[in-house]
């Protein structure tokens, strides 16, 4: 087995006449310009040449990302076999047969997929859409978790119950996401570090001889959220961690390096490119600026939103409450209701419940993953005298719709009793 890492999330496996890539995000920003790469992808689109298999964990534009999709040469696509955890919506298998793939095969949970005579694979849904995937051959086994935060005991033994101990655990090292306003720091810290603890409960859970950190290389690239950078884990942390805390090996790869199971790999040497990179990188000096949108465009935005979502929501509309809006870029606060949208509105910043910029807020009105995209990318603040939640609920029924959870009684119902058992200390949040 030859183990590639392209980027970020995205690795190659080939094994037994079969290339199997992983989210294949190679270039260009994503979360509404929120991330970019830390470092250069080596992996190119001719690459795809010999590609028989790409499997895509989740919709989520770092792992599943159109623009570099449809650069894949038409020549190549007719020849690769898409691989997705089945769904409700079916809009990523759809995108991929119109796109011309050879094939498209849905992947339904305790079901393994046999790519040849030798190489196996499962993949399942976990939680918010994302999904892991079990690489099985008869030489090594390799299990990513991805963006599937395992911290839950139970789940952890119900999928270990299914894949057994791999050889190789794949997961994410640091905190890729709004992670607390400019001025605290200190928390940031506190969830880098629980990052952390969340690998060495995957570690300690699955007892994996080797651990690739992967998915978090990436840096917060706008001039709104750079400062998030200050805190996030860096290779040698994260090895040094793995190392000293947990029983695993850790293998750190720089993208375009190759590994091979059982044979020995230069870690510290990955090490030190990253470290260059990432100097480059905190000189700040090609960050992406706000671009404001006319106020009269966000009013019709934020009006024509509204009068969607009484549309598609009708009588539970009225159960959010108006949010107190920000916008930096205008220096002005507005108020935004299911009754007449957005309106100026005279508080200051600091009570308000979010503040942003005009751009940003726009693109909440415009798509239904707006919401988050905003949480994701971290282009935002929370003023301390406002309430967050407000501003998060009027744009949570569209984030739902889209994953087909559908805005009823018994949505509410099960909200409810969530929050009693989560209180009797039964469930945790």
């Amino acid at each position: 087995m030859k183990l590639t890492f392209i980027n970020h999330s995205s690795f190659s496996v080939k094994h037994d006449g079969i290339h199997l890539v992983v989210d294949p995000w190679l270039e260009g920003t994503v979360f509404n310009n929120g991330w970019n790469f830390i470092s250069e992808t080596k992996f190119g689109y001719d690459d795809f040449a010999d590609v028989s298999h790409i499997w895509f964990s989740h919709e989520h534009p770092d792992h599943f990302f159109p623009p570099n999709i449809s650069k894949i040469p038409e020549a190549y696509r007719n020849k690769i076999t898409v691989l997705f955890q089945v769904t409700a919506d079916k809009r990523v298998v759809n995108y991929c047969r119109k796109k011309g793939f050879k094939d498209v095969i849905e992947m339904h949970p305790d079901q393994f997929v046999d790519l040849s005579s030798d190489f196996s694979v499962l993949c399942e849904h976990y939680q918010e859409g994302d999904s892991w995937i079990f690489i099985k051959t008869k030489e090594c086994t390799v299990f990513n978790t991805n963006d599937c935060g395992i911290r839950d005991r139970a789940e952890a033994e119900k999928i270990k119950r299914k894949v057994g101990v791999p050889d190789i655990l794949l997961t994410q090292f640091s905190y890729a996401y709004w992670a607390g306003n400019k001025d605290q720091k200190e928390f940031r810290r506190k969830v880098a570090d629980d990052k952390l603890e969340g690998l060495k409960f995957q570690v300690d859970i699955f007892k994996p001889r080797i651990t690739i950190p992967i998915a978090s290389f990436v840096w917060f690239c706008h001039e709104e959220n750079f400062y998030l950078n200050d805190e996030v884990n860096r290779p040698q942390k994260v090895v040094d961690f793995i190392k000293n805390r947990t029983n695993s090996e850790p293998i750190l790869l720089y993208p375009g390096e190759m590994y091979t199971p059982g044979k020995p790999h230069d870690t510290d040497a990955s090490i030190k490119k990253y470290n260059v990179d990432f100097e480059k990188i905190l000189l700040a000096d090609n960050l992406i600026k706000v671009s404001s949108i006319p106020e009269q465009e966000l009013l019709e935005a934020s009006r024509k939103f509204v009068a969607e979502m009484k549309m598609k929501f009708g009588v539970w509309t009225k159960l959010l409450k108006p949010s107190y809006i920000y916008l930096t870029d205008y220096k002005k606060a507005f108020i935004l209701s299911m009754d007449k949208g957005l309106t100026e509105y005279n508080i200051a910043e600091e009570n308000c419940d979010c503040s942003l910029s005009s751009e940003s807020l726009l693109f909440n009105f415009k798509f239904p993953y707006g919401n988050d995209t905003l949480g994701i990318n971290g282009r935002y603040q929370r003023p301390e005298g406002g309430n967050y939640s407000r501003f998060y609920n009027i744009f949570r029924y569209n984030q739902l719709d889209s994953r087909g959870i559908p805005i009823n009684l018994g949505f509410f119902a099960d909200m409810a009793m969530r929050k009693v058992l989560v209180k009797a200390g039964l469930k945790k949040i």
